[in-house]
Formats: C-alpha cells, structure tokens, sequence
C-alpha cells in the first residue's frame, strides 16, 4: 500500500495559462483606455474656462492630471483584481509572491545591481546613439513636468510611478506572463516574449527596444531568484530613482 500522507497536493488547476495571462493584459489595457477617457471628460465637464473640448483636451498642463489619476485608479481595480484571484488556493506561493530569492541576500544583491546596471547602459547608449534626438517616452516626460509642482502632485506621481506600477508590473508580466510563457517555450523565449508584451504595451515605438531590456532584465532577475517580491522591490528601486533623477 503507498503512503501518501507526506506527498504534496497537486495544483487543482493550471496556473497561469498563457491565454488566462493575456486575457489580463487585454484587461490591463482596457481599463487604461475607460479610465482615461472617463477622467478626462469629467475633468472637461467641470472645467469653467470656457475653452473648448479639443482645445483642452490638447492642453498638456490640463490633461496631465486626469491622466495620472486615471493611471493610479485603473492600477488600483487591476490589483484588487489580483489579489482576489491569487487569493484561491497556492496561487500566490506558485509565482513566487509569498518567498523572498533562492540566493543569498548578497548573490541577489549583486545580481539585481549588475542586471539592472546592464539594462541602463544599453538604454543609455540605446538614447544617446541610436536615437540621439528622440527621446525616449518623451511625451510621458512632457505630462510629468506639465503637472502643477505641488507636494501632493509629486507624492501621487512618485507613488504611481514608483509604488503602484512596478508592482502592478511585476504581477502582470513576469508572475503571469513569463510563468506561463515557460510552459510553452525555452527560458529565454519565455523571457523575450514576456519583455516584449511588457515594451509593447506602453506604446512607444521610440522607447520598445529600451524598456524590452529592462524587461529582461527583470525576467532574468525573477528567473534566477524565483522570487517576485525581490523584482517588485528592485523595480519599485529603479523606477523612484529614475524618477528622482529626471
């Protein structure tokens, strides 16, 4: 007779599927899309200026703020969403959410600052060579600058930019993504792939082969590690800093 009372419980379902994982792209897209839209036209119908719709909606300054609220709002239902679904059974265990890395603490250490520094030097020869006069994703640069500095202005942006997307990021493209990629393909095609969802969806032509590199940056660093909370720290890192710096 088998004892199987010390065997594990298999997954009672597939997790994450790559059709599933997509899906949550598409979501991630749309409620960008809905958010925007509603946050701007509010913002429109309570605008007392009397400039008109197309004349506002083409204001940079005016449009920067509905914009960010919109992106944090969207941001927030998408982790609800998360935490509701990775809530059922070992789901948040089987992407690495609940462990920190498999290396030391001085091994992920290293590795985050030397992957990190790699995919900064190549998006910096990248910026400086290849298209030296665009600049990448600049017209979020614009919308970030074009917002009033005040102090709860550069909070929101620093914890959208800094806090909500790096996590809602992580989540998405290497806890999803990537995971389920790899059931289908080689490591590296797993990575490639999941970097270039994740360089695609931010919709910058001029910025996809230097967020692709970030993005496999923080493919490699989950797939050495197998711990997201270590990607979601080191990416919250990068971003803050980027965002301090500029």
């Amino acid at each position: 007779m088998t004892d199987t009372a010390n065997e594990p419980t298999p997954p009672q379902d597939d997790f994450p599927t790559l059709w599933g994982s997509l899906g949550w792209v598409a979501l991630f897209l749309v409620l960008q899309i809905i958010a925007g839209v509603a946050a701007l036209g509010i913002a429109i119908g309570l605008d007392q200026s009397g400039r008109s719709a197309m004349e506002l909606a083409r204001d940079l300054g005016f449009v920067a703020m509905p914009t960010v609220l919109s992106l944090i709002a969207s941001s927030l239902v998408m982790l609800g969403l998360f935490w509701l679904h990775l809530g059922k059974e070992d789901r948040a265990a089987r992407i690495g959410l609940m462990r920190w890395s498999r290396l030391s603490p001085l091994h992920t250490i290293l590795l985050a600052v030397g992957l990190i520094a790699l995919g900064l030097a190549f998006n910096y020869l990248y910026a400086n060579y290849v298209i030296p006069d665009i600049k990448v994703q600049e017209s979020l640069r614009k919308m970030f600058a074009a917002l009033p500095a005040t102090g709860l202005n550069k909070a929101m942006l620093f914890i959208a930019v800094a806090g909500i997307a790096p996590l809602l990021e992580e989540l998405l493209f290497r806890g999803f993504v990537q995971n389920a990629l790899a059931e289908k393909l080689p490591i590296w095609g797993a990575i490639l792939g999941a970097s270039a969802i994740f360089a695609a969806v931010h919709m910058d032509y001029h910025a996809f082969p230097a967020l692709m590199a970030m993005g496999v940056v923080f493919g490699l660093l989950y797939h050495k590690t197998g711990s997201l909370r270590v990607n979601i720290v080191a990416h919250m890192i990068n971003n803050g800093a980027a965002l301090l710096l500029t």
